[in-house]
């Protein structure tokens, strides 16, 4: 499988803390590939790191498979389109910034007219080509700061957190953009979120960052705090685990292996909490749930179960899950 990057032991110290620590990743090529994570999980210093814009402290990033340097060769570096979260365009308008990028990427004169309108064309954005770029809305803005990222070509476009702070309306526009972007040949397209379903319906591919590091676990249930003789204590909820990592400071819960009930079960289960049903909200077949236990859980259930269950927000209900569906890391 050709990857698009190969990261090895790769550890970012900010401040004496270690912010990112990732002992090998590959992102595959030719892929839409989601960074899920909340705030603070790591997701930009990983981007960060992805575009080059900042060394790691360790380790090693293999790009398309071939070594480099940092700073970037000229010649990697065409391979990269990168759209911060708060993207900045200069001064002029919005051809202006993406003719400039096309200039300082060192692509030829003759050639900036035609790439410029084929970086519009994608993101929807010609009947704004004259405008001043510092008049632009922000979901405009984005889309601006887009086509230029894309303007020349790059093999891997890197967004971090598009969708931040945008209206329904522009966020369903970005999403066709994507959509659009990830459909081109040979192309590849990274973007963070912490929107766990936009990430999975949008993405090929997605990685899950927890302080810096990645995890295979599910996120819907993840929780934070200390583990010691097999209970874990978030500082509301004591969870039973079968695990012995001593440093362990995160646990997370598959939805799927959450049973619930109207009453409390009497069985092997170790794990039994009680607590007020919040939201019923569906989800590709399935319904989840969301319980506020004095921590807030989500369950998956069918349907069928929703309606046997006779459920209605605001109720007391019981969940219950095993100590082997806790994963600690």
């Amino acid at each position: 499988m050709i990857s698009s990057y190969q990261l090895n032991n790769i550890k970012v110290h900010r401040n004496e803390q270690c912010v990112l620590d990732i002992p090998q990743l590959t992102l595959p090529a030719h892929k839409c590939i989601a960074l899920l994570g909340d705030n603070g999980a790591g997701k930009s210093t990983l981007l960060d790191v992805l575009a080059f814009t900042s060394q790691p402290s360790e380790g090693e990033v293999l790009l398309a498979d071939q070594k480099t340097a940092f700073p970037l060769s000229s010649r990697q570096r065409r391979t990269i389109g990168y759209v911060s979260q708060h993207p900045f365009l200069l001064s002029g308008t919005v051809t202006d910034n993406i003719q400039l990028a096309l200039k300082l990427q060192g692509i030829d004169r003759q050639h900036r007219p035609e790439l410029t309108q084929q970086a519009l064309n994608l993101v929807n954005l010609n009947h704004l080509a004259k405008q001043a770029a510092n008049t632009l809305s922000g979901g405009e803005l984005k889309r601006a700061a887009i086509a230029r990222a894309i303007a020349y070509q790059p093999d891997i476009l890197l967004l971090d957190e598009p969708f931040s702070h945008l209206d329904q309306n522009h966020i369903q526009q970005l999403e066709r953009i994507i959509e659009k972007l990830a459909q081109q040949p040979g192309k590849t397209v990274i973007f963070s979120t912490h929107n766990r379903l936009q990430g999975l319906a949008l993405a090929d591919t997605t990685i899950n960052l927890v302080a810096g590091k990645t995890t295979s676990a599910p996120l819907l249930n993840l929780f934070h705090g200390r583990l010691h003789d097999h209970i874990f204590d978030t500082g509301r909820l004591e969870i039973h685990t079968t695990s012995e990592l001593g440093n362990a400071r995160h646990i997370a819960i598959d939805p799927l292996e959450i049973i619930i009930s109207t009453h409390e079960l009497q069985s092997s289960m170790r794990n039994h909490f009680m607590g007020r049903l919040t939201l019923i909200a569906e989800e590709a077949n399935t319904v989840r749930l969301t319980i506020d236990c004095g921590e807030r859980f989500h369950a998956i259930i069918s349907p069928e179960s929703l309606l046997s269950l006779n459920l209605t927000l605001g109720d007391n209900i019981w969940l219950s899950f095993k100590s082997t569906a806790v994963t600690v890391f």
